[in-house]
Parts: structure tokens; sequence; C-alpha cells
């Protein structure tokens, strides 16, 4: 939730109704720590809200849709000034104030869609004394919610893509009672957050490709997903692409594949069908066609 500061810190272009109301259902939500208060911040950089107002918005959607659920990462932002207690027992006295909101975590650390309807789930990324969520760090270290995916420079575009897209193939395959979020479509440390998402020369939606400098002659199979562009003949430039189009693209191409192979088991009468999820997707700056296809991969 990040729409202010400039282009280094800004990862979004819709408020938080906008992104509910488009189908967005994990949040990441960085507070810091202010005269026993959350404000939302992004790094350094105040956004303009708070905790409960994040709260209310979700609540009064939640009301609106309650066959639906909101899960949402809460963790520590920026430097904590002016409180009398820890970060948890404010945490504590916000959620208190919303006592139906929250989903209650009993045994089950993966509990079921119908069980939350209605309802929001924390992901706890703080420390606390007792489990109000699904534990974070547990997830981390499982190794279903890897965070190895560091775009420094413009040219790790590349590597950041082949991370996620081999994170969404591991939520695909892998144990279907664990948790996977795939977090690479989001977090650029050395590259500003619009061009991981897009590709793009600026931040503008009909802004043009950015050119990786490689062309077709020389390095040929350099980035086979990465379109090529301005071509003479067989000789073309190779332009960078981000990661929200490659993974609808990839997405979009997978439903087709379960389809036309489900198709095929069924005229021959076989009982079988695929059915592959993808897991949670954090991404920055997320449009209609790849928020559609991830909640088409996840029914």
């Amino acid at each position: 939730m990040s729409l202010y500061g400039g282009d280094i810190p800004q990862t979004q272009s819709m408020d938080l109704r906008e992104q509910l109301e488009a189908g967005i259902r994990v949040l990441d939500i960085r507070c810091r720590h202010v005269n026993d208060n959350f404000l939302i911040y992004h790094g350094s950089v105040y956004q303009k809200a708070s905790f409960t107002g994040v709260l209310d918005i979700v609540q009064a959607f939640l009301k609106q849709h309650p066959g639906e659920t909101v899960v949402m990462r809460v963790k520590e932002e920026s430097t904590a000034t002016g409180n009398s207690r820890e970060f948890w027992q404010t945490y504590n006295a916000i959620a208190g104030k919303y006592p139906d909101l929250f989903w209650q975590p009993g045994a089950d650390f993966n509990p079921t869609l119908g069980s939350v309807r209605g309802k929001v789930v924390l992901l706890q990324n703080f420390a606390e004394w007792t489990r109000q969520g699904i534990n974070f760090k547990e997830l981390e270290r499982q190794g279903t919610a890897p965070d190895d995916c560091p775009l420094n420079t413009n040219w790790d575009l590349y590597s950041v893509w082949e991370k996620a897209k081999a994170q969404f193939m591991a939520a695909a395959s892998g144990d279907p009672d664990k948790i996977y979020i795939n977090r690479c479509l989001t977090g650029s440390t050395g590259g500003f957050p619009y061009f991981a998402a897009s590709g793009k020369s600026s931040p503008q939606t009909d802004a043009p490709q950015l050119m990786t400098g490689l062309t077709t002659l020389t390095n040929p199979n350099t980035y086979p997903d990465f379109p090529r562009v301005n071509c003479l003949g067989k000789l073309c430039s190779i332009a960078f692409l981000g990661t929200n189009p490659l993974s609808s693209r990839y997405l979009a191409n997978l439903r087709t594949s379960y389809a036309l192979l489900n198709q095929v088991y069924q005229s021959l009468n076989i009982n079988m069908r695929i059915s592959k999820r993808v897991g949670m997707v954090m991404m920055d700056f997320p449009g209609k066609s790849l928020i559609n296809n991830i909640i088409a991969m996840n029914k």
C-alpha cells in the first residue's frame, strides 16, 4: 500500500478500495509505530493513512462481500518514536476494536477458505507472545514464501522473472496443505518498482519498453521471454518486459494448456482433471489481466 513519495517508494496506482474491488485479496501493510498508534509507511515515506483507516476500509468491503476473505500481512516499518508500549501491544489495542473482523487461529495453521469467509486473516510479521494469525516467518522458514529475487540493477529483471516463474510452479506442484506466497513481483531494491513491474522506460502506461542494449545478432538466445522489437529481417533489439505482463502471459498459457488436457481426458473418459493453484501473489502495480489470471488459476 504505497501511493506517495515518487518513483522509488510508489508501488501502487490504485487506492485500497480500488484494489479490493479489482480483486486484490492479499495486502502488505507496513506500520510505523508512532505515539502508540500505527501510521502506514513505505520505507521512510508516510502514505497518508493509518492502520485504523485501513481496517475501516477492509471491514466495510467484507460487510458488502461476506463471501470474500482478505489476507493481510502486518509488518513494522521505519523507526518507532514516542511510544509507551511494544508494537504488538499497539496492534492488539487497535485490532481489539474490531472483534469480529479477524480470524482467530486455533490448531489449524492453514485454515480452509470456508472457515475464514468475511474475515481478515493476519500474516503476522511481528513478534508476539501469542499467535494472532499465520506466522509469516514460519512460511519463510519452511521455504514457501522465499524473498530471494532482488532487483539490484535493471539487468537482474530476467533473473527475477525466472524466480517468479519457479515460485508459480512450486505452488502448483507443492504440498497442498502448505501456504505459498510469490514475492518476486514486488520488492525492487536497485530499480524503480514501475520498471520491475512493466519493463517500461517511465511510469506512464503508454511509455515505450526500455531496451536491454542487446540484439539478436550477438545474443540470439539471451532473455528468451523478453520481446524482440524494431526488427530488420532477423536482426532485432531485445527489450525489457516486466514481471507483471510476463506473469499474466505465462498464467494465461498455463490455463489454456490445462483446459486442453482436461478436454482430452474428458473425450477419453478418463476420470482426471488438472487444477493447479499458483498461491498468493504480492504485486506492485497489478493490472486487470494479471489479477484475473491469478484468480482463474486459484479457483
